[in-house]
């Protein structure tokens, strides 16, 4: 008997090692069960950025608002002066927004742009979240201009980091993840758009600042120039015209265009715009308020 407790001691060990390893990533896995639990899960970030307003950025110093991602390079802070003529075309600008047919500095500014919104959106995986930015503004992905398929794109992006970091011993994980979307898929009636509001915020706010020039800091600059009333006309239709280009064109009948102008002045207040306006949206589709955009193409 005494030949065999060395043997039982290993294996005991073993199964001991083998589960504080796993433990961690199937809790995480389980709780990973529905498209609800990813948007929570993904975007869990501490600092809660979506609360914050522009009033808030005016009593923080640079180094505090570098910290929270915002970027204070000269270029950031500056906006497009173009956009002050009375004859501009927001909307032609917002068709524009295509990285593939970016010359060097665009693309380099537009990138920047990315990575501010991305390093402000309250999640943790800032190159998961640039990287699903970058493919929908460009002609040459796959995702271009498509919200779902981004959002699919983002979801499996993140479940292969979770699976490469315990060198794929749960892939089941995915399992958990994929299997739950098709139970949704089953249940869904109405809504034929489905993504995170945090998702839908982030490429409306990388419209904005795209077409604004720079970043937040720009964008408060834009505010202070020509007023809030002014830019939330303009915004709207910067708005608006991204949402048709992701096909969003009514929500439960009332038209896109109502829908963003009568949000975006009171979103203008907040430093996440494009997460205030996906909020509104939210609250106005066929299941209201529940974290997520689901409307009618």
């Amino acid at each position: 008997m005494k030949r065999y407790i060395p043997k039982i001691l290993l294996f005991s060990a073993i199964i001991f090692l083998v589960s504080t390893i796993t433990e961690p990533l199937l809790v995480k896995g389980n709780t990973l069960t529905s498209f609800d639990d990813f948007e929570a899960e993904f975007f869990n970030d501490e600092l809660p950025l979506e609360d914050l307003t522009f009033d808030d950025l005016e009593k923080m110093s640079e180094d505090e608002l570098k910290e929270f991602g915002i970027n204070m390079d000269e270029d950031a802070v500056t906006f497009n002066p173009e956009i002050l003529d009375e004859d501009f075309d927001f909307e032609a600008a917002v068709n524009d927004l295509d990285i593939a047919k970016m010359d060097g500095e665009e693309k380099d500014e537009f990138l920047q742009v990315i990575e501010e919104v991305a390093a402000t959106s309250d999640t943790e995986e800032v190159e998961l979240l640039e990287e699903a930015l970058i493919d929908i503004f460009n002609s040459d992905s796959e995702t271009f201009n498509d919200l779902e398929a981004t959002q699919e794109s983002l979801e499996e992006a993140y479940v292969e980091k979770l699976e490469s970091e315990e060198i794929a011993l749960l892939s089941r994980t995915k399992k958990l993840i994929f299997g739950s979307n098709k139970v949704y898929a089953a249940k869904k009636k109405k809504g034929k758009i489905r993504v995170g509001v945090n998702l839908a915020g982030a490429v409306f706010n990388v419209a904005i600042s795209g077409v604004v020039g720079g970043g937040v800091s720009a964008l408060k600059s834009y505010i202070k120039k020509k007023g809030k009333k002014v830019v939330a006309k303009n915004l709207s239709r910067v708005a608006t015209a991204q949402a048709k280009k992701l096909k969003i064109k009514s929500v439960r009948g009332v038209a896109i265009v109502t829908v963003i102008s009568s949000a975006i002045y009171v979103a203008l207040d907040y430093l996440n715009v494009g997460v205030a306006l996906a909020r509104v949206i939210d609250s106005k589709d066929w299941y209201r308020n529940n974290g997520w955009i689901d409307i009618t193409k």
